[in-house]
């Protein structure tokens, strides 16, 4: 699975290149702009082609996802806690679930509701300077329907490696945005996959 996070900032031609990015074989977008308000990110999902709005999954604003015909949403730690004390109310079955977390014990405590989750960061980050790679013990990773995605200064040099280590699958986001060619650096990774 090849996931890419927005940046946090719109970027200049950013829908261009996010249809640009599912054309060349992109599996998931997630719209991560938590400053945006909801005209805003309106704007941006109506900008996606129809035909892979399906692929777009909402950070946050999860109703205005929702209410856009938008069907996967993204739990962040946070967000999944505040979520896990109401005994995980209004789970809808035709909604895909993800979630983000920081250690192995975590992803293997999540209910079967996510259909996947970050694990960070795997690698230095790209974006974040500063932000340096954990050392996660897959000897204790539980065979479970969630899959694990890599985030994390995932790029192609290093795409082999992560699915080596055990996830199955990555997250881009400091790869593509940091690149003067964002499709181009999309592709590369996938070619590693």
């Amino acid at each position: 699975m090849l996931i890419v996070i927005s940046d946090s900032d719109f970027k200049p031609g950013e829908t261009t290149i996010v249809n640009e990015l599912f054309r060349a074989g992109l599996d998931l977008f997630h719209i991560r702009k938590y400053e945006a308000g909801e005209e805003e990110l309106k704007a941006f999902i109506e900008a996606v082609d129809p035909e892979y709005r399906e692929r777009l999954v909402l950070n946050h604003h999860h109703d205005l996802g929702l209410s856009l015909g938008l069907k996967r949403v993204h739990y962040s730690e946070r967000d999944r806690k505040t979520w896990e004390e109401t005994n995980w109310t209004e789970i809808n079955p035709e909604t895909v679930y993800s979630t983000s977390v920081h250690s192995m014990e975590e992803y293997n405590e999540l209910p079967e509701h996510f259909s996947y989750a970050f694990l960070s960061p795997v690698f230095d980050s790209i974006s974040k300077p500063g932000y340096e790679a954990k050392s996660f013990d897959f000897s204790k990773k539980k065979e479970r329907a969630t899959k694990l995605i890599g985030l994390g200064g995932i790029q192609s040099e290093n795409t082999a490696e992560a699915i080596q280590l055990g996830f199955d699958g990555v997250a881009l986001l400091g790869a593509i945005w940091k690149s003067e060619n964002p499709v181009d650096s999309m592709k590369e990774v996938k070619s590693e996959l």
